[in-house]
């Protein structure tokens, strides 16, 4: 008969102390790593939700860099708050902690001198275009701390730029069928023009000397008063900008914009071109279009840019950019041409009315597609507000 032979199964003394040392080796390893992944993870989170605020903060801001004072002012409210200002802060921690740790600085190009908000606040007027934000958090170490040299908290850094990129054409729509004069084309920051005044952006169908194209009182706005026109013409139409002839087509790309593109003749406008006119005073339908483009704004009573700024309540449909032209090299009546020199941001008024007389806007400076900025410092290109990094 065959022998039969049991297997111990039980563990020796000596092989139940290796299995327990094993064990809490491997359960040590365990936790590291889940340490390693709860706060690293809090980190990262952390990190992307301060990088959020920061791009989502110096896009809003940017906007605001108008080169006077207010601008850096409301600049650097909307950067360090956020872009839904003080009544609803980011957080991060999924937004249960305020970012109050945000601070900007500003700059006149995109690698230039970081100037703190006490610098870039100091003056009436400046040329920073650039801003710069960058925000921290503490972030509690829960599990890595046990490792030497390991606090118990982290500093997570964010930070973002952003500003003004100038190119040399207008080519994805946004520009008003406007051709205001430029007063001084040698200058070819504002050609002449001076932020917060009221200039002529169409001249009205007659004035005190039969001229409907400057040296008239009878529709000459604030600021072309005492300017003398050096070559005025009876009439003087509107920009074509591949809008087309209508009443109800010029009415639409005053009300909504959309020209020029790239199906539109020009597809695009560019300093030194002749741009082409369309003839027409067009009556109460141009006042009417102007009116509801106005009305469009969040905030359609501040009668100055200054207050419109202050108020902070805008969205920027009174913000319109047009083509500004020179004014020697106007020819024909209502259809000529005109040489452009370069773009113009100008502020709507709050209403309009009317069938013949001059239509008014204040200027705010060189063109920016991106709202309230007045750009940068060269008039002669269009610039738009871009996160860089």
């Amino acid at each position: 008969m065959a022998r039969i032979y049991k297997h111990d199964t039980k563990p020796r003394r000596g092989e139940r102390g290796v299995s327990l040392m094993l064990f809490a080796v491997c359960l040590v390893g365990m936790l590291g790593a889940l340490g390693l992944a709860y706060d690293m993870g809090r980190m990262f989170i952390t990190k992307s939700e301060l990088q959020t605020f920061c791009d989502a903060s110096v896009l809003a801001a940017v906007h605001q860099l108008d080169g006077t004072q207010a601008g850096i002012q409301g600049a650097n409210t909307t950067a360090t708050a956020g872009p839904l200002g003080t009544t609803k802060p980011n957080g991060y921690n999924f937004d249960t902690v305020a970012i109050n740790t945000a601070a900007a600085t500003y700059a006149t190009s995109l690698n230039g001198t970081q100037a703190t908000y006490a610098t870039a606040n100091a003056s009436g007027a400046n040329n920073y275009r650039f801003i710069t934000l960058t925000a921290t958090a503490n972030v509690p170490i829960s599990f890595l701390r046990l490792l030497p040299g390991i606090g118990a908290s982290y500093t997570v850094t964010a930070n973002a730029t952003a500003g003004s990129q100038a190119i040399s054409s207008a080519t994805s729509g946004g520009l008003e069928p406007f051709v205001p004069d430029a007063h001084n084309t040698a200058d070819t920051q504002n050609w002449g023009f001076t932020p917060g005044t009221e200039y002529t952006l169409k001249w009205g169908n007659s004035s005190g000397n039969g001229k409907g194209k400057g040296n008239g009182a009878a529709t000459t706005c604030a600021g072309d008063v005492g300017w003398t026109d050096p070559n005025p013409a009876s009439q003087h139409g509107f920009a074509d900008l591949g809008q087309g002839n209508g009443n109800s087509s010029l009415s639409g790309v005053i009300v909504y914009g959309g020209y020029p593109n790239a199906s539109s003749t020009p597809s695009s406008v560019y300093a030194g071109m002749s741009l082409s006119g369309v003839p027409g005073n067009r009556g109460t339908s141009i006042f009417d279009a102007l009116n509801e483009r106005a009305s469009q704004d969040t905030d359609d009573v501040s009668a100055t840019y200054a207050a419109y700024i202050a108020g902070g309540t805008g969205n920027g449909r009174r913000i319109v950019t047009m083509p500004v032209g020179d004014p020697n090299s106007w020819s024909g009546n209502g259809n000529g041409s005109e040489t452009v020199v370069g773009f113009a941001n100008f502020f709507l008024d709050p209403a309009y009315s009317g069938s013949s007389g001059a239509i008014c806007a204040t200027y705010i400076g060189p063109a920016n597609m991106n709202g309230f900025s007045g750009g940068g410092s060269d008039g002669t290109q269009i610039y738009y507000n871009v996160l860089f990094k």
